[in-house]
């Protein structure tokens, strides 16, 4: 009988997702190597025993990305350049986001992995009308950050035809909750207003605050990305979405109430956001993976601003 520790690999995992996924696997008695840049996240977030390896995924080499897949179960694929940095910094995009994650699968495979759980984004679908997304839907990229994680899926793909790896594919709507960090290159509006709110200023709202978001709390997300491990789920994509798009006008009227705020909201300039409307369906998540975003908006709002307050 085998009882040596589960090993999972979390790519990212000083950002705000991996950090919340690594502490609950090792609560649930994995053994965790965890590789993050600190570019945008912040090792000070993981309070918890992981095997910390201060890399860019981009300057491992053959032999350093093989020792990092060696002997895991899991590999949880998070690193990855940001929507908002990718309109910048285009070229660093496709370096880390589809030349490193190309690696980084080879390896796996090499390795022979047990699993691998990839962290896509909605992003992946392109700009879409009012209605729900779903996995059926073609992915047409209007973003590179977007056309980046399309092929990140595909590579993903081509590792599991040409190798046998074993993978399922996440596509992450608005994640938000504890531990996200606006310093951290988090462009979220529930980050940037609460911070305004602490520090008494009007939260900000662009445009005529209309634009619709599907929200899902950062627990709720580190339960489907868990449930993907499972073996039947292998090469298959699921929306990690609530199907709920909430306006930016109610998030902050939330907000405010969650806060106990009398501030009131001032309107900006619409920014790329205006008469968007993003949800994605969960529907194929909860038939199969048996999941769901549980977490009330209201509530999710009410642990961020209590964990703020925590905050020095």
């Amino acid at each position: 009988m085998n009882d040596r520790p589960r090993i999972a690999v979390v790519t990212g995992a000083a950002g705000f997702i991996g950090c919340n996924l690594a502490a609950r696997l090792v609560e649930q008695g994995w053994t965790v190597r965890a590789l993050d840049n600190e570019r945008s996240g912040d090792w000070r977030r993981l309070a918890v025993p992981v095997e910390r390896i201060d890399r860019d995924l981009t300057s491992l080499s053959g032999d350093e990305l093989d020792s990092l897949c060696h002997g895991a179960d899991a590999l949880f694929h998070l690193a990855a350049e940001k929507h908002n940095s990718s309109k910048t910094t285009p070229q660093r995009t496709i370096e880390v986001n589809v030349l490193a994650t190309q690696r980084l699968f080879d390896a796996a495979a090499n390795a022979r992995v047990r699993k691998v759980v990839f962290t896509s984004s909605l992003y992946a679908y392109g700009s879409r009308g009012p209605d729900s997304m779903t996995e059926d839907d073609l992915p047409k990229p209007t973003t590179v950050y977007g056309a980046s994680k399309v092929a990140g899926e595909h590579l993903l793909r081509v590792a599991g035809h040409e190798n046998g790896l074993a993978w399922t594919v996440g596509r992450l709507f608005f994640i938000y909750g504890p531990k996200q960090y606006a310093e951290g290159g988090y462009k979220s509006v529930i980050v940037k207003n609460f911070e305004r709110i602490r520090s008494a200023e009007n939260p900000v709202v662009f445009g005529d605050g209309k634009q619709a978001l599907d929200y899902v709390y950062v627990d709720d997300c580190v339960d489907a990305l868990l449930a993907m491990l499972a073996p039947e789920h292998d090469g298959r994509t699921y929306n990690v979405a609530s199907g709920h798009a909430i306006t930016v006008n109610e998030l902050t009227r939330l907000m405010l109430e969650a806060s106990g705020s009398d501030l009131e909201p001032v309107n900006g300039p619409p920014d790329e956001t205006a008469g968007t409307v993003r949800k994605g369906s969960p529907t194929l998540a909860q038939r199969q993976l048996a999941w769901e975003a549980k977490t009330p908006i209201d509530e999710g709002l009410g642990r961020v601003w209590g964990w703020l307050e925590e905050q020095p």
